[in-house]
């Protein structure tokens, strides 16, 4: 029934609107706007509208051409008649309330090549209660032109400061940087900002940048290149900075590792296996404190210090009251003011052990040594091997047994036979 009827009013519809009489007074239209000129590959909007008069039915047909796709081509809010609603290269008609402004239709182009092309509306009928308002078409051009090829993301190096996920001591930064083919410039800047763009402007040509004096902390680098289509993307690279490393000065004495002993007072928990008061003493440079490391380190406290007041004579002493695990430890000290080291220590091997109240023991090489094995013994005055020995009893004692087992025999046999 639906169906019947909209054919029926398609029909009527037309009919009237081809007998309109054609009139050169009538002021309506049905144009397109929005030509312009984008870049292949880009999308841009035309839009179809009936305009000048007030109308109620309205017919025409819309063209693209040119070199270009249509991503999508949306019909106004009329009452399109079946089959009838804009599209490309077809016919429209539809009706609406009596109105003067209609959107016809939205249409997405996107560039595909260079070239131009237009969006055109011809066979424009414009109606109202049935006399004629407007006739008049028109078109809109567009024009594609080639995609810009900006330069990418340049890549930076440092010779300085090459991981930027560590931090080095050089106050001085070397940066560098490659120049692709085209880059006729680069706008580059140092500051302590994350993600800064640099300006507009170039800054030079050079593909390396020296920074000297740079202060303790976190700064970036900011990069992007010019050519001839415009500006790339911003390349940031992290560079942090830290306070130097204490250095050893080979100019120094070594520190010395006199002893290792156990304090006046100590203690010795052989329940949980530890001795607390533990000290250690030696000399370094006058002025200095000594560090003392423990091989493998035990699992002391985070509190417990193990560097010695500072020395006035050269003389440290170094009191390590928290409980330390028995066991073998190798030690070794090294003087520090400030960031100045001295030569490490000799090593010095002990043991610290809970038996016998507690006790600490130095570690030699003559620990190493096995006394040799005494594998002789004294008999009637002859020194003799024991393993000699051993045999020869063996043999001897097997020489008896078999002895008393024949004289056994003879004996049962004799009294047998009597």
């Amino acid at each position: 029934m639906l169906r019947r009827f909209f054919l029926s009013l398609s029909i009527v519809v037309g009919v009237i609107l081809n007998l309109l009489p054609q009139t050169a007074l009538a002021a309506g239209s049905i144009t397109p706007s929005g030509g312009t000129s984008v870049q292949n590959g880009q999308t841009f909007t035309i839009t179809v509208r009936a305009s000048g008069a007030t109308f109620d039915s309205l017919q025409g047909t819309i063209s693209v051409s040119g070199p270009v796709s249509i991503v999508s081509f949306s019909a106004g809010g009329a009452t399109w008649l079946p089959g009838k609603a804009p599209a490309n290269n077809t016919q429209f008609v539809g009706i609406v309330s009596p109105t003067s402004n209609l959107t016809v239709a939205t249409i997405r182009l996107k560039g595909t090549k260079e070239g131009s092309g237009s969006v055109s509306v011809s066979g424009v009928r414009l109606a109202r209660s049935g006399a004629e308002v407007g006739n008049s078409g028109g078109s809109t051009k567009f024009t594609i032109t080639r995609a810009l090829v900006v330069p990418g993301a340049i890549t930076v190096s440092s010779a300085t400061h090459p991981d930027q996920a560590i931090a080095y001591e050089a106050t001085t930064i070397d940066l560098s940087w490659d120049k692709p083919a085209g880059v006729t410039g680069f706008s580059y800047l140092y500051d302590d900002i994350a993600d800064t763009t640099p300006p507009t402007t170039v800054t030079s040509a050079d593909t390396t940048k020296r920074y000297e004096g740079a202060a303790i902390g976190t700064h970036y680098f900011h990069i992007r290149a010019l050519n001839a289509d415009g500006w790339g993307p911003t390349t940031h690279f992290k560079i942090t900075i830290k306070e130097p490393d204490p250095k050893v000065d080979e100019t120094l004495a070594k520190t010395t590792l006199s002893s290792v002993r156990l304090a006046d007072v100590y203690t010795n928990d052989v329940e949980n296996g530890t001795v607390a008061g533990v000290v250690f003493e030696g000399t370094t440079v006058a002025g200095f404190a000594a560090n003392v490391t423990l091989l493998p380190m035990p699992p002391l406290p985070a509190e417990t210090k193990l560097t010695s007041e500072i020395s006035t004579d050269g003389a440290w002493r170094l009191q390590v009251d928290a409980p330390i695990p028995a066991g073998f430890y190798t030690v070794t000290a090294q003087g520090q003011k400030e960031k100045v080291l001295t030569p490490v220590s000799d090593k010095m091997r002990i043991q610290i052990s809970v038996a016998e109240g507690g006790a600490i023991r130095l570690i030699t090489n003559a620990d190493k040594e096995k006394p040799p094995k005494n594998d002789t013994i004294k008999v009637l005055g002859l020194t003799v091997k024991k393993k000699t020995l051993l045999w020869t009893g063996l043999a001897l004692g097997n020489v008896l047994l078999l002895a008393g087992v024949a004289f056994g025999t003879y004996y049962y046999l004799r009294r047998r036979l009597r």
